[in-house]
C-alpha cells in the first residue's frame, strides 16, 4: 500500500507535466535529468544562473503550487516573480531569514527548505521526492555568486511592475505587502514616501465624489538594488477592508529617477482587501 507521501507524488505528476510543457528533459518525477548536469525542463543543461534555474527547476516543478493568487504564503516562483520573491526577501515562516541571502547559501531559507532542515514545515517540493543534491548544489552556487538577476534587454526607460498583488487582486488582511520591481536600477535616494500616495475607497472609485481616505504611515522598503525591488509597508491599523490605490510618481517636484537621472513613468496599483474567511 502506498503511503501518503507516495500517493501525493503520484497525484502531482499530471499537474507537473501540464505546468512544465512537454516535460522533455525531465525524469518521471519531473526533475532535471542527471541531477542538473544534463538536460532540464527546457532541454538545456542546468547552470548556476537564475534563467537556467527558472527554466529547469522553478517553472517545471515549483510553479505547480507557487504561482498565481493561490500561491502558498503569497510566494510565487513564475519567471516574472521569482527574483523579487527570493532575493533579499524575508521568509514568511521564519522572518529572521531571507529566502535568498546573496553570497550565503547556508543561511538562505530556500536552501534549507530544499535540503529539508528548515526549522518550520516540510521539505520542498512538498509531497514529492526531494530534488537531487546535484541540482540543489547548482542553486547553491548561484546564491554563493551573489544571486544575480537574469540578464535583461536594455530598456531606454526604466519602468515599474507589480509582482504581487496583481492589478485588482482581492487579498486577505494578512496577505504579504505589495511588492514592486523595476525593469532596471533606480536612483535609491529618489525612492521615498514623498513620491508615494496610498488611498482607500469604500466604493472603489477614486474621483472627486468623496469617500476616499488617505492612508497614513505607508513606507517603502528596498530589497534589491539592480534591478530595484521594494515593498510598500502599511501600518497594521491601516490594513482594513477596502479598495486601495497606490501611486508612485515619476513626475512632480520629487520624482522617482533611474540611474541616469531620468524620471520613471507614474506607477499605479489597485487592489482590494477583504475579510475573507
Amino acid at each position: 500500500m502506498m503511503n501518503r507521501r507516495t500517493i501525493g507524488a503520484v497525484l502531482m505528476l499530471p499537474l507537473l507535466a501540464s505546468c512544465g510543457g512537454s516535460g522533455e528533459g525531465l525524469d518521471q518525477n519531473g526533475r532535471p535529468i542527471n541531477g542538473g548536469g544534463g538536460g532540464g525542463g527546457g532541454g538545456s543543461a542546468l547552470t548556476p544562473d537564475l534563467q537556467s534555474i527558472q527554466e529547469n527547476v522553478f517553472t517545471p516543478i515549483c510553479t505547480a503550487c507557487h504561482a498565481g493568487a493561490a500561491a502558498p504564503l503569497g510566494f510565487r516562483l513564475d519567471a516574472a516573480s521569482a527574483y523579487a520573491m527570493l532575493v533579499n526577501a524575508p521568509s514568511v515562516e521564519v522572518p529572521a531569514l531571507l529566502r535568498v541571502s546573496p553570497g550565503n547559501p547556508d543561511s538562505s531559507y530556500l536552501i534549507q527548505k530544499l535540503e529539508g532542515h528548515a526549522a518550520v514545515g516540510g521539505q520542498m517540493p512538498l509531497g514529492q521526492a526531494p530534488l537531487p543534491q546535484a541540482t540543489i548544489n547548482v542553486i547553491r552556487t548561484w546564491i554563493q555568486n551573489g544571486a544575480p538577476a537574469p540578464a535583461q534587454a536594455i530598456d531606454m526607460l526604466t519602468r515599474l511592475a507589480t509582482i504581487a498583488p496583481t492589478e485588482n487582486e482581492v487579498l486577505t488582511r494578512d496577505a504579504p505587502e505589495p511588492l514592486i520591481a523595476a525593469s532596471g536600477a533606480l536612483e535609491l535616494s529618489s525612492i521615498s514616501t514623498a513620491n508615494l500616495t496610498v488611498e482607500r475607497s469604500a466604493s472603489g472609485e477614486f474621483d472627486d465624489s468623496g469617500g476616499v481616505t488617505l492612508v497614513h504611515g505607508a513606507t517603502l522598503a528596498v530589497r534589491s538594488n539592480d534591478p530595484t525591488v521594494f515593498s510598500i509597508e502599511l501600518p497594521e491599523s491601516e490594513r482594513v477592508p477596502g479598495n486601495y490605490r497606490v501611486t508612485l510618481r515619476g513626475t512632480g517636484p520629487v520624482p522617482v529617477l533611474d540611474r541616469q537621472g531620468r524620471p520613471i513613468p507614474d506607477f499605479i496599483l489597485r487592489y482590494t482587501i477583504e475579510d475573507i474567511p
